[in-house]
C-alpha cells in the first residue's frame, strides 16, 4: 500500500470534512439570526425608513408583554472598601474570562455577597468588565449591578450595587407596551443616528437613582445600540429616556409620540 498516497488522502478528507461542517455551522448560524429577527415585525413604513437610514436591527425583537408593576426597594450603603471605587480581591480566584455561571457561582459565591441574585448581562458588558444585573420578580434591574473587571483573562476586582426589595402589593400591574411598538417609535422620531445597529431590547426595570435610602424603577424596555448608546422607554407610560436621563419624548398607547425627539 502507498501509505504516503493514503496519508494525503485522509488529510484531504478531514479537510473535506471541517469544511463541511463549518459550512452547515454557519447555516445553522444564519438561520438563528433569521428567524430572531422578526423584520415583518415592524410596519412597512419604518421598514423602509431603516432602509433610507441605513438603521440595522441587529437583535431579537420579543414578543412577550406581561404584565407588570413599578419596583421600590431599598439601597444598601456600600462596605467601606467599595466607597471610592471597585474592591480588589486579594487574592484573585482561579476564574477565566471565559466562563460559565456555574463556574462564577463557585469561584466567587463566597466572596460577592448575593451573586446568586443576580444575571449576566452579556449585551451591557464592556472591554474592561462583566456586568451582572440585580433580578427581581423574574426581571432585571439594569440599574442595579454586580461589575466585574478584568485583567490578563483574570477577575481583579468588583463593585456591587445592594438592595432590600420593598413589597408594593397596591400596585396593580399593568401589560407593558410591545417592544416592536417601541423600536419603531425610536426609529420614525429620529432618536436612532444614521447607520446605527441596534445591539438588544430587553425588559427589565429602569429608575435614576437618588441620594436616597428609598428608590423606585419603572418597567421599562432597554434599546442598546452597537456604540454603546442606551435608549429607555417606560414599557406603561412610553416615556424615553437616554443613557443620560434625560426625558426626551412619550410614546403614546396608539404609537403616536409628543414632540421633543432629535430632529
Amino acid at each position: 500500500m502507498d501509505w504516503s498516497r493514503a496519508k494525503s488522502v485522509l488529510i484531504a478528507a478531514f479537510l473535506l470534512l471541517n469544511i463541511v461542517l463549518g459550512y452547515q455551522l454557519w447555516l445553522e448560524w444564519r438561520e438563528r439570526i433569521d428567524s430572531a429577527v422578526d423584520w415583518t415585525s415592524l410596519p412597512a413604513d419604518i421598514r423602509q425608513s431603516m432602509t433610507n437610514k441605513g438603521i440595522r436591527v441587529n437583535a431579537e425583537i420579543p414578543t412577550d408583554t406581561p404584565e407588570m408593576r413599578g419596583l421600590t426597594f431599598r439601597l444598601r450603603e456600600p462596605p467601606a472598601g467599595m466607597a471610592n471605587g471597585p474592591l480588589e480581591l486579594n487574592p484573585q480566584p482561579n476564574t477565566r474570562i471565559v466562563f460559565s455561571e456555574e463556574e462564577l457561582q463557585r469561584e466567587l459565591g463566597g466572596v460577592v455577597p448575593e451573586i446568586s441574585r443576580y444575571r449576566f448581562d452579556y449585551p451591557g458588558s464592556n472591554e474592561k468588565a462583566w456586568v451582572l444585573n440585580r433580578i427581581a420578580e423574574g426581571w432585571p434591574i439594569f440599574d442595579v449591578r454586580i461589575e466585574l473587571y478584568y485583567k490578563d483573562q483574570k477577575i481583579t476586582s468588583y463593585r456591587q450595587d445592594r438592595i432590600d426589595i420593598v413589597p408594593s402589593e397596591d400596585a396593580k400591574p399593568q401589560k407593558v407596551l410591545p417592544a416592536t411598538k417601541v423600536v419603531a417609535f425610536l426609529i420614525d422620531r429620529n432618536y436612532l443616528p444614521n447607520g446605527s445597529a441596534i445591539k438588544d431590547i430587553q425588559l427589565g426595570y429602569h429608575g435614576q437613582l437618588y441620594n436616597s435610602e428609598m428608590q423606585v424603577s419603572a418597567p421599562s424596555w432597554r434599546v442598546l445600540l452597537e456604540d454603546g448608546e442606551v435608549f429607555y422607554v417606560d414599557a406603561i407610560s412610553g416615556e424615553v429616556v437616554t443613557d443620560q436621563g434625560e426625558a426626551a419624548s412619550k410614546l403614546n398607547a396608539d404609537g403616536a409620540g409628543a414632540s421633543g425627539a432629535r430632529s
